[in-house]
Formats: C-alpha cells, sequence, structure tokens
C-alpha cells in the first residue's frame, strides 16, 4: 500500500510538472497568488456562520475565477488547494468544468460553474469560424426552468450540479458530453442529475433527447430526487460501457410523488449508449 501511495505521489508531481512547463514562470506566479485569494473566498463560501457573507464571498470568488481564467496558460493550472471546487475533465480534454455551491440559511445550495476551453484544441476549432470563447460562465437557474425534463438549455440557464463525472459519444459526427452530478436541492431531498453537454456555433448548449428510458417521451436530462439522508449510486461502468442508476421508490404507495419520501432499493437500471441515445436495458441487476 505505501508503494503505491508514493507511486501515485510521483505521477501527481510529474503531472503537475508537465503543466508547469505549458506555463510561463510569472503568469504561473500570477494564478498562484489568485488562488491563494480563491481560497480564502472558498473558506468563507462554505465557513462562515453569515449567509450574506457567503453569498458574497461566492460573488467575488466568480470574479477572481474570471480573472484567473483569463491569464494565458491558466487552463494548465491545477487549482489543486480549493478543496471546495469540483473540477472534471472531460475524455478528449476539449474542455474542463468548475463547478460549486454556496449554501443557503434555508440548507438550499445556490449554485456556480465555468467551462474553459482546452486553448491548443480551442485554436483548431477556431480555425472553422466556430467562434469558441476561453471559458463560458454557469449560470443556475434550476429553481426557474420550466419542464427541465424536457428541454434544452444554455449557459445563463443552467440546471446547477456539483459535476464528479464526463463522458463522451459521438453520434454522426457530432460530439456528445454526458455530466453526472450531485445537487443537495434543499432540506428535504438530493438530487441526482444526469445531462449533456453538446457544442452549438461556439456556445455550450446543455440537454439533448438522448435519454431513452422506454417511456412516453425520450428525456433531455434524467433528475433523480429522494430523501435528504438517503444516497443514491448514479455512475458509468468503464469495463462495460454502461450509464447505471439506482432505482429509487417510495417507502409506501400513499407517498407516490412526495421525493422526501423516496429512497433507493438497491436494484439498477442500465442504460447503453447505441444510435445516438443512452438506451434503457431489458431487466435489472443488483449492487
Amino acid at each position: 500500500m505505501m508503494k503505491y501511495f508514493k507511486f501515485l505521489l510521483i505521477l501527481l508531481a510529474l503531472g503537475t510538472q508537465v503543466n508547469a512547463q505549458k506555463i510561463d514562470s510569472l503568469l504561473w506566479d500570477s494564478l498562484h497568488d489568485y488562488e491563494l485569494r480563491l481560497s480564502g473566498l472558498s473558506y468563507n463560501m462554505v465557513r462562515n456562520f453569515d449567509e450574506e457573507v457567503r453569498i458574497t464571498s461566492g460573488r467575488n470568488f466568480i470574479r477572481q475565477m474570471g480573472r484567473a481564467l483569463r491569464i494565458e496558460g491558466s487552463y494548465y493550472y491545477p487549482f489543486d488547494s480549493l478543496k471546495n471546487l469540483m473540477i472534471v475533465h472531460a475524455p478528449d480534454d476539449l474542455f474542463r468544468i468548475f463547478t460549486w455551491n454556496v449554501a443557503t440559511n434555508d440548507e438550499k445550495f445556490r449554485y456556480f460553474g465555468v467551462i474553459q476551453m482546452n486553448p491548443e484544441k480551442l485554436a483548431k476549432l477556431n480555425k472553422k469560424e466556430e467562434l469558441f470563447q476561453n471559458f463560458y460562465p454557469l449560470i443556475d437557474r434550476s429553481d426557474s426552468i420550466d419542464n427541465y425534463l424536457f428541454r434544452e438549455t444554455d449557459a445563463s440557464h443552467w440546471f446547477g450540479a456539483t459535476y464528479y463525472k464526463v463522458l463522451k459519444n459521438t453520434y454522426n459526427k457530432k460530439d456528445y458530453y454526458t455530466v453526472l452530478g450531485w445537487d443537495g436541492a434543499d432540506s428535504l431531498i438530493n438530487r441526482k442529475v444526469a445531462d449533456v453537454i453538446t457544442f452549438r456555433e461556439g456556445q455550450p448548449v446543455f440537454g439533448a433527447r438522448i435519454f431513452d428510458l422506454k417511456r412516453k417521451q425520450v428525456f433531455y436530462r434524467m433528475v433523480f430526487q429522494f430523501n435528504n439522508q438517503a444516497t443514491m449510486a448514479l455512475r458509468y461502468d468503464e469495463k462495460r460501457k454502461i450509464l447505471m442508476y439506482e432505482n429509487i421508490v417510495p417507502d409506501k404507495p400513499s407517498n407516490a410523488a412526495l421525493f422526501e419520501h423516496y429512497y433507493p432499493d438497491g436494484s439498477f437500471d442500465v442504460l447503453m449508449w447505441k444510435n445516438g441515445v443512452w438506451e434503457k436495458q431489458p431487466g435489472l441487476i443488483e449492487n
């Protein structure tokens, strides 16, 4: 175990050295300064008892992060000291996504995010006049998006979540980036979210008609709601190339549609990528 731990440390160190080689030393120092400021704001976003301080810190965090991401080479800076920030990369490294949240006094969460494009790949895309930007701020509008299971949204109308996984699939020369995330909705329910990102004329689009659960309509995204104290699995099995979600059911029939009474039952449904959709497969599997 100790040898394995040392091996991981060596890999992390080598990765940081490679990234550092892509950033001028003065720019690296500037990014480090921003990281220190962001670290203080991040602490206040999460730990401060005053809601107004948390929210103000969150807004300032966005401004500082935007300035940091404008620095040349910032895509290669790891920001790994920001423990309250989730950073996930697309499998083809076209972009990375930063997501984070701020808790309110009524036990709800406000989500924030940024998509940052890889500058090396961006240069190739923009030669085709795609008009991609360096980064895209994401504005959480999940509380005001009507019929969110069946519609596209843009970066200014994002169904906010903390992302922990990005997948890539291609169909008819179009790339689909499926993102898996968690949303601590309120004091009664949590959510797991499977959304999808595509790019149209250089702009990110969230939601696409690709989640075929064998119901009357094909979903643009999947949102699972369940009791705040429960945990529900939503994950991708790399070996079998399947997207798995744990089934959640009400604790009794009279609580149907009251999601604070929904709990996982230990069985999983499975989706496989076929002909441009995540298609539900027959039968269940056990955890």
